[in-house]
């Protein structure tokens, strides 16, 4: 069975680690070598999407992240490391980097059941479920993944920079996502 707390408690214990993200890296495969607990702990509130802190802080983030079917996010940052750990579907990471022009498509990175993905800070990024059902994941970042200042976000009709607001990512995700 996951647990949830128990899981937070060691993520917040592996904040001391020389390598935070790769211990969480770690505690996260350690957690998906059994997605059927964690499908059936998160059941609940599984079958709507959204982001559920499950423990937010200056320094850490845990959140349980369900996907739609079809759904995308515009381009992001994040500013900090990330690790995320998927139980259930598929998440595409369509990752980008800087150019003297803007950004650059830097590949694809797709994320089933049982995957782990550890982002580098200075990882830019936009996440889709391309399947028809549901994507879950549990998503561990080293800082407030809502307030984290200096964040960015693209706007997808002008590509234009802009500060990170997290109302607007839920504006352009819904104006992005098929269905």
């Amino acid at each position: 069975m996951f647990e949830p707390d128990r899981f937070v408690a060691d993520c917040k214990a592996a904040l001391g680690r020389a390598d935070p993200a790769a211990a969480i890296a770690a505690l996260l495969t350690q957690a998906l070598r059994d997605p059927r607990a964690l499908a059936e702990t998160f059941a609940p509130g599984a079958d709507k999407p959204g982001v559920v802190p499950l423990f937010r802080s200056d320094t850490l983030t845990v959140a349980h992240v369900i996907s739609t079917p079809g759904s995308r996010s515009p381009i992001h940052n994040h500013c900090m490391w990330g690790v995320t750990g998927i139980y259930a579907g598929q998440e595409d990471n369509h990752l980008y980097r800087r150019g003297a022009d803007g950004l650059l498509d830097d590949g694809l990175r797709s994320l089933r059941a049982g995957d782990v993905f550890v982002m580098d800070p200075a990882l830019i990024h936009a996440v889709a479920n391309p399947l028809a059902t549901l994507n879950g994941g549990l998503h561990v970042y080293g800082g407030d993944l809502m307030a984290r200042p200096g964040r960015s976000l693209w706007d997808p009709v002008s590509g234009a920079e802009q500060d990170y607001a997290f109302d607007r990512v839920l504006a352009h995700t819904a104006r992005l996502s098929s269905g």
